[in-house]
């Protein structure tokens, strides 16, 4: 079900009617395409994501409960109960802290699982001295959390420019096929009133009846031009429509809606491309890539030295309900793990392939700074020349405008001919046609521009 704008919008300011018409110029229409439409949204998700990502990580060092009871009964009798609890808590670094109360008894339990009566209590620390002390994997997810929250960020600048650059191209077209419509649909209504002026001249032997043809023939060409210009506006209009959304995802239908004739948009201030690059959203994501290849390449360090973690535990039993009353430096357990890979190979490897693949992502950040300066040089150039152009199109436009005036009144005076009206008439059309071509490129270039320059 569709929507339509004319109902929907006849209230706004920024929209303004124009005898049964509705006219929404591009900053509205701007508005609206960016405040409703999916992709909009879409991009704004971006953030949202990274910022879920971003909190998932930071799981990684939340302190954890744990629990366990497990028992066995067997011909009426508990061969054993084993009831354990704890906490751990991890840190930024290699390093563990962990509380915890243990619970056993039976007559079948292992001994070196036995407590006192009233349970045992421990508490220690489990440090990582070799691999996973500076870095570890908890630690790496959680660096490159922080790096695609901000590459979700650019991400979500290029898609709104992305969109905004699509949206403004559309309504460019749209006013460009109005315009062209507009120019066509005067000229055949121009050519109706002539035709019909020379008919009734040619009946009242006025005029030869040749002229009748030669009137006719324009009055053909400016109807077959006019059926063009009425399809190509149909089309822009139903490109345009893929941009219109209300607020609650509705899609908006266009219903005597049409776009202003003239638009004043800004012009660009020729800033230097070396500060442009600099915080160019482009730029920014390959910058944060390079920063993930370089965590991922700092683990792959870590994983080259050895593992070796030491743990100690304090333990005491509860006296009158207080663990620390009973606390000997005597009773503690301890252990040590340690391993390595004497070849390292697999360490070797993996740290020379991450070590590439930070030098390609380097390497894409310098090809992209080139081909982003290039392109900005390219449109800014394409962009001056269709300014520069449309100042002599204009002149063009008005000099045969009064080529075409000067014969309307010869040929009242009976001094020129219905050819050369129609000679005239057609370069003006060319001319002014060329003129609307022109400001639909110089649009186009400052979509583009403004896109390329993420402004």
């Amino acid at each position: 079900m569709r929507a339509i704008l004319f109902v929907l919008f006849i209230a706004s300011t920024s929209i303004f009617a124009q005898d049964s018409t509705v006219v929404i110029s591009y900053d509205s229409f701007i508005e609206i395409v960016m405040g409703n439409h999916p992709f909009a949204q879409r991009a704004e998700l971006k953030g949202q994501m990274g910022e879920a990502n971003l909190q998932e990580s930071r799981g990684a060092f939340d302190p954890k409960l744990v629990g366990n009871i497990n028992q066995k009964y067997f011909n009426d009798q508990q061969y054993y109960s084993k009831i354990e609890g704890g906490l751990k808590v991890p840190t930024w670094y290699g390093v563990s802290f962990n509380a915890g109360y243990s619970l056993n008894d039976g007559i079948y339990l292992n001994p070196e699982q036995r407590v006192p009566t009233n349970g045992l209590w421990q508490a220690g620390i489990e440090i990582q001295l070799g691999n996973g002390l500076i870095m570890n994997e908890r630690r790496a997810i959680f660096e490159k959390s922080k790096s695609l929250l901000e590459i979700n960020s650019n991400e979500r600048i290029i898609m709104l420019s992305d969109l905004k650059k699509e949206a403004s191209i559309a309504y460019w077209k749209w006013q460009q096929a109005y315009r062209v419509y507009n120019v066509y649909k005067q000229a055949y209504e121009n050519a109706e009133i002539r035709l019909k002026a020379v008919k009734e001249s040619a009946y009242f032997g006025d005029k030869p009846y040749i002229d009748t043809v030669e009137a006719s023939i324009a009055f053909q060409n400016r109807l077959i031009s006019l059926e063009k210009a009425n399809n190509q506006l149909v089309n822009s209009e139903i490109m345009v429509e893929m941009f219109l959304w209300s607020n609650k995802l509705i899609p908006l239908e266009l219903d005597n809606v049409y776009p202003e004739k003239t638009t004043q948009l800004k012009i660009f201030p020729n800033k230097a491309i070396d500060s442009t690059l600099l915080n160019h959203p482009m730029i920014a994501i390959n910058g944060f890539n390079i920063e993930q290849r370089e965590i991922d390449l700092k683990l792959k360090r870590e994983s080259w030295k050895p593992k070796l973690s030491l743990k100690y535990n304090a333990i005491s039993s509860s006296v009158n309900g207080n663990p620390i009353n009973s606390y000997n430096t005597d009773n503690y357990n301890w252990g040590a793990n340690f391993s390595y890979d004497i070849l390292s190979r697999k360490a070797r490897g993996s740290v020379q392939l991450a070590q590439l693949k930070l030098k390609d992502e380097k390497l894409k950040m310098q090809e992209k700074a080139v081909s982003l300066s290039a392109k900005i040089k390219a449109i800014r150039n394409n962009y001056s020349l269709s300014l520069s152009q449309l100042d002599v199109i204009n002149k063009l436009v008005m000099n045969n405008e009064t080529l075409y005036n000067s014969e309307l009144t010869l040929f009242q005076l009976g001094e020129s001919s219905i050819f050369m009206i129609n000679s005239r008439e057609s370069a003006w059309l060319n001319a002014k046609v060329q003129e609307i071509q022109l400001i639909y490129e110089s649009n186009y270039y400052h979509s583009e521009l403004e896109y390329i320059l993420m402004e």
